[in-house]
């Protein structure tokens, strides 16, 4: 007897768009975090002022230094030359403008009125802070760029793998500027904001000696330097060039105003969304 098999149908291949996961695209929150990054790069490379400021400056500052003692020997940093320390420091001090221009940037976003049109988008406390970080490193390059290239065409000789070095540990040390920018752009009304970025910025200078090294300075002056972000971050992008034993204790000074300062950028974006809000 013959026994009648019925065959399941053969499942039909899907097409290749139903197979996609949700993975394979960007999430929505990485969507709003770029589109907000590019937008703000874009309008600080468009402020010829700030330019100026974290470009020009430390670039001319540099040049004008550097033919005065350039051709020295720093003993201090194990014979490195004196123009190659001075290129670092006074580009940390342009990258330093540069990391707190942030604060600067959100004062304009709420003298317009765009922080408010901020807070109907999903960004949350952490990607807003996240999204700002990334737009200031974007900006700190090429102020650390311009003053390296003043050097290479002073003179100033490495190898390629110190110069990236340099460069990279500077940018580093610099990310609690960054968050110190927004901290007074958060807590600060535009009309004092201003004031204390700038103020702010020449004290780091000054006794973080990026102007003058802090063996120039009195006791006094130069403790306080010692527990500063900004000395650290030129210690540290000196670090390939002077050699010697890192400066681990600028780690953990750099480490400390970091977490102290994202906690006071994270309640200083919520008391500037409750009060945009009145």
């Amino acid at each position: 007897m013959n026994t009648l098999t019925t065959a399941a149908p053969a499942p039909s291949a899907s097409p290749a768009r139903d197979t996609a996961t949700p993975t394979d695209r960007p999430t929505p929150a990485v969507r709003h975090v770029a589109h907000y990054v590019a937008h703000s790069v874009l309008a600080t490379l468009r402020d010829w002022a700030f330019l100026a400021f974290v470009v020009a400056m430390p670039t001319t500052m540099y040049l004008f230094f550097a033919n005065i003692y350039g051709d020295q020997q720093s003993g201090a940093n194990n014979g490195a030359s004196v123009a190659a320390v001075m290129m670092v420091t006074m580009a940390t001090y342009g990258a330093l403008g540069a990391a707190m221009s942030a604060g600067a940037q959100i004062q304009t976003e709420r003298a317009t009125g765009w922080f408010r049109q901020l807070m109907l988008t999903a960004l949350t406390p952490a990607q807003f802070l996240v999204a700002k970080i990334a737009v200031a490193v974007t900006v700190i390059v090429p102020a650390i760029g311009a003053v390296f290239v003043a050097g290479a065409a002073r003179g100033v000789r490495m190898d390629a793998g110190t110069w990236a070095a340099s460069g990279a540990l500077i940018l580093v040390s610099l990310l609690p500027m960054v968050v110190l920018g927004l901290v007074i752009g958060l807590w600060l009304k535009q009309a004092a904001a201003g004031a204390a970025t700038t103020l702010t910025m020449l004290a780091l200078s000054m006794l973080g000696g990026l102007w003058f090294p802090l063996d120039l300075m009195p006791d006094a002056m130069a403790a306080i330097g010692r527990t500063l972000p900004s000395y650290w971050a030129g210690r540290i992008g000196t670090w390939p060039i002077a050699g010697g034993d890192f400066p681990w204790q600028g780690v953990w000074v750099i480490g400390i105003w970091t977490v102290s300062l994202v906690v006071l950028g994270a309640l200083g974006y919520r008391r500037a969304v409750r009060t945009s809000r009145r």
